[in-house]
């Protein structure tokens, strides 16, 4: 018997070949609020064509057996291939790969192009205080006919895009994309001071936890988590959401501020029990914060009360 290990057609797999296009930055440093960026580029997409080509291939041939004896009884005068009482033998087959000629089938992929691709891109920035701009760059890319844009932070600012408009038209064998982005630089030092949040406590309904500074209240969030715990059943969730502004009351002091929350005015009634209850501030972007990696953590901070009542 043979065993053909040699494949008679191959079909090899290629990466798709990416249409082209270019790449352009603009570093914003508070000179120059907004820039035309002109992109272009090809759309192009991957086909394939088949050829056989001869090669080598190789197959399992048996070219004999072998005698292979097994297990001892009485009487076994030693070793050799031929059976006695309490011994059995079989014939095992000897292999041998063999290498003969064969055809493959292999998959060859080539680029077909699509159409020429132009981009017009305007980047809109603003800012929402008088803060020193050290730079921010924006980076722009063209692949095809998708358009992103991405950023490269000083960790100065939180980059908020606020609108974002692309528009894409055929004329002939030329796309054109029109592409608007309208972003906003929001000071980060004082947010993230404000973000620090520290003691936590709990009094006649109230729960209080002191903050940092707060200037900017537009865009702090609050969110608040309330666990009934129990001991021999699962955990009861009595409320889970962020708050609106009117349900926080912030109260500056010395060093600070503090946020106040009425719970019983949240529809909770804390009666007999323990229950947690985590209190959570974060920083809140009128829009998609372009810049999340560059700050990880520090977005948001959270603090945790075990209550008891008797």
């Amino acid at each position: 018997m043979k065993m053909i290990v040699g494949l008679l057609s191959l079909a090899l797999s290629f990466a798709s070949i990416a249409s082209s296009g270019e790449t352009k930055t603009f570093t914003f440093d508070g000179t120059q609020n907004s820039v035309e960026l002109l992109l272009k580029g090809e759309k192009t997409h991957t086909e394939y064509r088949y050829e056989n080509r001869q090669t080598t291939c190789y197959r399992t041939d048996i070219v004999g057996y072998r005698t292979v004896c097994t297990g001892t009884g009485p009487g076994y005068p030693g070793p050799g291939p031929r059976p006695y009482p309490g011994r059995s033998c079989y014939q095992q087959p000897i292999y041998r790969q063999v290498a003969y000629p064969c055809t493959q089938t292999i998959q060859i992929p080539y680029t077909v192009k699509d159409y020429d691709v132009d981009a017009r891109v305007i980047i809109d920035v603003t800012k929402a205080s008088e803060a020193t701009t050290p730079g921010e760059k924006f980076v722009v890319t063209l692949n095809g006919d998708d358009l992103s844009i991405s950023t490269v932070s000083s960790k100065k600012f939180f980059l908020v895009l606020k609108k974002q408009a692309n528009r894409g038209t055929m004329n002939g064998s030329v796309k054109f994309i029109d592409a608007l982005y309208a972003v906003e630089l929001v000071e980060a030092a004082p947010i993230l001071k404000t973000l620090k949040m520290t003691n936590i406590s709990m009094d006649n309904s109230v729960l209080s936890f002191g903050l940092g500074p707060v200037e900017n209240r537009a865009n702090i969030g609050f969110s608040l988590e309330i666990i009934k715990k129990r001991a021999l059943a699962s955990d009861i969730s009595l409320f889970n959401r962020e708050l609106d502004s009117s349900e926080v009351a912030i109260n500056a002091n010395n060093t600070g501020a503090a946020a106040d929350v009425n719970v019983e005015k949240l529809g909770v009634k804390l009666d007999d029990g323990k229950f947690s209850l985590t209190a959570k501030a974060f920083f809140k972007a009128e829009g998609t914060l372009m810049n999340k990696s560059a700050f990880g953590d520090d977005l948001e901070t959270s603090r945790t009360l075990l209550y008891k009542v008797r």
